[in-house]
């Protein structure tokens, strides 16, 4: 199976221009000025995927640094190697690496105007994970819910 190049870092900014065979993925949560540097904070460290249900790399995402997500469904534990694309005080970003169920980029940004988004870029990164892509777009969607209600809480108590 081949699998789509694309440009690592495509989800830095807006999706504008998703590469053939790639599905686009985008949500976006506005917060007041006031909490924005406790959101900027949250969702520059791996705290965030913590919080989303996810077991974690140690230490902060750097540049070009590896490590493994990993996530329980059914009692069953499933790892996902990934590499930090880009970081810095507003987010940062991540590819898949192989035997990650998906294909892609993710990231996490708040920009000056306050409004923090997800985006992913993705596809299943195998032909056994090509039969569960139903299954997967639905977890991709409750993911992205509770990025939103994360934020949300964070900006909530940071008023």
């Amino acid at each position: 199976m081949r699998l789509p190049p694309y440009p690592r870092g495509i989800t830095r900014g807006p999706l504008t221009a998703v590469p053939a065979g790639l599905r686009a993925a985008e949500c976006s949560v506005r917060v007041a000025p006031s909490a924005a540097p406790a959101v900027a904070a949250l969702i520059s460290s791996w705290e965030f995927k913590r919080r989303a249900g996810f077991e974690t790399p140690a230490g902060a995402p750097e540049p070009g640094a590896e490590g493994v997500l990993a996530t329980r469904l059914g009692g069953i534990r499933f790892a996902e190697p990934v590499r930090v694309v880009w970081a810095g005080e507003h987010g940062f970003g991540y590819e898949t690496r192989p035997g990650h169920p998906l294909y892609g980029e993710e990231s996490f940004a708040i920009d000056e105007d306050g409004v923090f988004t997800a985006r992913s870029v993705s596809v299943p990164s195998t032909p056994f994970w090509r039969l569960g892509t139903p299954a997967i777009r639905l977890l991709q969607r409750d993911v992205f819910r509770r990025y939103q209600r994360i934020v949300r809480e964070t900006a909530a108590c940071a008023r």
